[in-house]
């Protein structure tokens, strides 16, 4: 409908060579946005390996010095709630790199997805700071929700970047989504009433999870 009116606009209000020239300038617009989509995926690949790399320094440097021997227990506890978070935010990464070396061409919903992604991401070193200072309920439900969102998001990201090469296996693709996430927002569901009663423990469970998934993908 769009393509038809643009025709009629042409073919109405524009000479024979204003008219090839106003053609001439559609095809070079495509092709640019061709060429950005091209680029683009090395763009958001790059960037997620920088805001990723921020991510980690970020959590490196709420983790507080003992100043006595009495504080080395707490130092110790941070240190852990450190590579909880660690391996959690490289589990996220390593996914990434798996999503962008699969496609050639990342158009505008791809770059949307991956943007809100990142916007979840960048709360775990606030939940992980929360947690250091502060290991209760309150922190622990927060940290378990920051990892449900960032999951929904990452999936989604695996959606839109993929979805044009399953055009003819829809239900293959879905199957391919959904049955991760599935079973990983249904343990972080647990996770999160274990963590509402039990914090403590329930934080012990979120330091197995995401070495599993790291080093067991």
């Amino acid at each position: 409908m769009r393509q038809k009116m643009k025709s009629a606009f042409v073919q109405k209000y524009l000479s024979e060579e204003n008219a090839r020239k106003y053609q001439h300038m559609l095809e070079k617009r495509e092709e640019g946005k061709e060429r950005l989509k091209t680029s683009m995926v090395g763009h958001l690949s790059t960037l997620n390996d920088g805001v990723i790399a921020i991510f980690i320094t970020v959590m490196m440097l709420e983790i507080p010095f003992p100043s006595s021997e009495k504080t080395y227990r707490e130092f110790a506890g941070a240190i852990l709630i450190f590579l909880v978070s660690f391996f959690i935010v490289a589990d996220f990464w390593y996914d990434n790199k798996q999503i962008f070396e699969a496609i050639v061409q990342a158009d505008h919903m791809v770059v949307v997805a991956n943007f809100l992604f990142l916007a979840s991401l960048a709360l775990i070193p606030v939940t992980t700071k929360w947690i250091i200072h502060q290991n209760n309920r309150y922190s622990a439900v927060h940290f378990g929700a920051v990892y449900i969102l960032t999951t929904i998001f990452q999936r989604l990201l695996y959606f839109t970047a993929l979805r044009k090469r399953f055009r003819k296996n829809p239900t293959v693709f879905l199957l391919m989504i959904f049955s991760r996430a599935c079973v990983l927002l249904m343990i972080s569901a647990v996770l999160m009433i274990l963590s509402w009663f039990y914090p403590r423990q329930a934080f012990v469970c979120y330091i197995i999870l995401p070495v599993i998934s790291f080093f067991m993908p």
